[in-house]
């Protein structure tokens, strides 16, 4: 009952309370992960807690609510509980609950719209609607925003084309926070058992993704509308995994240099906020695939044989 209503709680705060709601909506994995992982009958708990948590929306905000929470965060917390239980790495538990979460809200919200298009105008509408809002609450508080139609109207359609990148990032930093926060909690490996993150400083992507990179990045230059949205958004995701290989290269230094926890947390922040300085980071992590930055590839062969010739 505990973790129930706390995950409803946090679900139901995301339509209630303001710009910090919405934060809080991100944790409603958490209590019901607290509860099953670890324990016997882990997968039965689990899904005890969800449905009840459902229920309690239903209760709360009627059951399209509950079914919005049991088709996104329900269902995360369900593919996270199941794969830690059966000791998954954290890439694979973000891979396999994002892409089951778009793939299941995408099909219901085709199913309502009727069609990609209505999709595509009904999002488009929203997000007219929702600057509308802003642009009132800034004159409200004497701040007038100086956003001509012609720029709003770019930023909406930019965002329409970005929105299946925009969710598959926001679940997949949903699903690193839970775990991040489970994993501390419940004291690392005690509970879950296996190195769930392993080192994280020394976390590199695989090297077939460039690959990926590199398709998606030329498929951006396809004359057909649809398949260069798709592009794009295959780009940003990729280039976020990227920007987070960045990272951990930065952590790895950071570890190297013993720099103070304080002065860490505030450099990360300004990475992620300076567009730049996040374009460098996500570079650095490119490159590291032929640079090697952290030494952690052993030395081939062909150089050691050439350098017996130097």
């Amino acid at each position: 009952m505990r973790a129930a209503f706390a995950a409803a709680a946090l679900f139901l705060a995301g339509g209630v309370i303001p710009a910090v709601g919405g934060i809080a909506m991100l944790f409603a994995p958490a209590p019901v992960m607290s509860f099953a992982i670890g324990y016997p009958k882990a997968l039965w708990r689990m899904a005890a807690a969800v449905v009840l948590a459902a229920g309690l929306i239903a209760l709360g905000a009627g059951p399209s609510a509950a079914g919005a929470y049991a088709l996104t965060l329900g269902l995360a917390t369900a593919i996270i509980c199941q794969m830690v239980d059966r000791r998954r790495p954290f890439e694979l538990i973000v891979l396999y609950t994002v892409a089951a979460v778009l793939m299941v809200g995408t099909m219901t919200a085709l199913a309502l719209a009727g069609s990609p298009a209505a999709l595509a105008d009904t999002l488009r509408r929203e997000l007219t609607v929702a600057m509308d809002r802003g642009q009132q609450f800034y004159k409200t508080v004497g701040m007038d925003s100086a956003m001509t139609p012609e720029m709003r109207g770019n930023i909406v359609d930019v965002t329409v084309r970005l929105s299946p990148a925009l969710a598959a990032l926001s679940m997949a930093i949903t699903v690193l926070i839970n775990l991040g926060m489970f994993w501390r909690a419940s004291g690392r490996q005690q509970r879950v058992g296996y190195p769930l993150f392993g080192d994280l400083v020394r976390w590199a992507t695989p090297e077939w993704l460039i690959w990926v990179l590199l398709v998606a990045g030329f498929g951006l230059f396809i004359p057909v509308a649809a398949l260069s949205t798709i592009a794009l958004d295959l780009f940003v995701c990729v280039a976020a995994v990227y920007f987070c290989q960045g990272l951990a290269i930065m952590a790895f230094y950071f570890k190297v240099l013993a720099m103070p926890p304080l002065a860490r947390g505030l450099i990360y922040f300004v990475t992620i906020v300076q567009p730049v300085l996040a374009a460098l980071v996500c570079a650095v992590g490119i490159f590291d695939l032929w640079i090697d930055f952290r030494r952690l590839k052993p030395p081939s062969q062909e150089a050691r044989n050439l350098g017996d010739f130097l």
